[in-house]
């Protein structure tokens, strides 16, 4: 029982940066049907200097802008006319940052004020003993908006990031009018048994121990085929393994993993109000879980979570991963805007 449960998590957390293994799992080989990405040679990587992650980051394409909230500081991005009364905040998932969002934000801010922050944790925000769990992300995400005097607001989040919108927006449902959800996380149920497997095994140390060609395999699941103009965020994860803060980097993770599985956020889908539109791929190799629900595709999820929500629409887009805003940007944006223009 204890190698089955083992095996069932080591699927699901490999994709998230590899947060729980077990030795025997670890010593299998890595096998793929197609070359690894490869994000940076080895000789590039050994070459780094040992700083910060914020400094080992490449430089992302939109200005960086920086702010404290609750002695937190936060890292953002703040395109488009400021005076828009259209807002839209993006909220990246775990192990992701603002860049994720540059192919829907280059386009969607000619229309729109744009809002895109690196949570804490991850990107250029802070790192270090932060007490992370998505209650904390969304009071500090509330307080953030505040110091930019934004009142409403279209959230729009991918994987993590879309459950931290779920609850944004049921504390604050008069704030947030719409919602995006792209590949949520806290979408899918999990029975109480398999949430316990997660608080007993989720660990933090094993996350230092992935090696660069596991790392590789990982960020290869999260899409359908993984496009060439992505490796660079294989790059910054590569990167962030030589970093000084990189304990800081695998303490956000453990948290944000448990703070996902504590939160039972399935059971509180029929109290979001707000018209949703949930995007999410054919192909998505992280959700379901492939272990737990093995029987079970990414549509079948979308669906059942569409039936629990008031005013859901979902679409579903073919030959896609974990990652639709990335391989098919021009398919989320239009979902995007159509679903504002209504």
């Amino acid at each position: 029982m204890t190698q089955r449960i083992f095996s069932l998590l080591f699927v699901f957390c490999a994709y998230y940066c590899g947060v729980v293994s077990s030795p025997a799992l670890l010593a299998q080989p890595i096998v793929s049907a197609s070359p690894l990405p490869l994000g940076a040679s080895q000789t590039t990587l050994d070459s780094l200097p040992r700083r910060a992650i914020a400094d080992l980051l490449l430089e992302y394409q939109f200005p960086v802008k920086t702010t404290s909230v609750k002695r937190t500081n936060f890292a953002y991005i703040d395109l488009g006319d400021p005076k828009n009364k259209e807002v839209l905040v993006f909220l990246h998932g775990l192990n992701g940052y603002v860049p994720i969002w540059n192919k829907n934000i280059e386009e969607l801010s000619k229309e729109y004020r744009c809002i895109a922050v690196d949570l804490p944790g991850f990107g250029r925000s802070e790192k270090g003993e932060l007490p992370i769990n998505i209650f904390f992300y969304a009071d500090l995400l509330i307080k953030f908006l505040d110091g930019l005097k934004v009142k409403e607001a279209t959230l729009v989040g991918h994987s993590m990031g879309g459950q931290i919108a779920m609850n944004l927006a049921m504390r604050h449902s008069q704030r947030f009018k719409r919602l995006v959800l792209i590949s949520p996380t806290g979408i899918e149920p999990f029975s109480a048994q398999e949430r316990q497997a997660f608080y007993d095994n989720v660990k933090l140390a094993t996350t230092k121990e992935k090696s660069d060609d596991a790392l590789r395999a990982d960020f290869a699941r999260l899409f359908f085929k993984t496009p060439t103009d992505a490796e660079f965020m294989l790059r910054d994860r590569l990167a962030m393994r030589r970093a000084t803060d990189y304990d800081g980097y695998c303490h956000a993770v453990a948290r944000s993993m448990i703070g996902m599985v504590e939160l039972p956020t399935w059971e509180m889908l029929e109290g979001l109000r707000q018209p949703t539109l949930v995007i999410m791929g054919k192909n998505d190799k992280l959700i379901p879980n492939q272990f737990f629900h093995v029987m079970q595709k990414p549509q079948d999820i979308g669906e059942l979570a569409k039936s629990r929500m008031n005013k859901a629409t979902l679409q579903m887009i073919d030959k896609c991963g974990h990652f639709p805003q990335w391989e098919h940007p021009d398919a989320v944006n239009i979902a995007i805007i159509e679903f504002l223009n209504k």
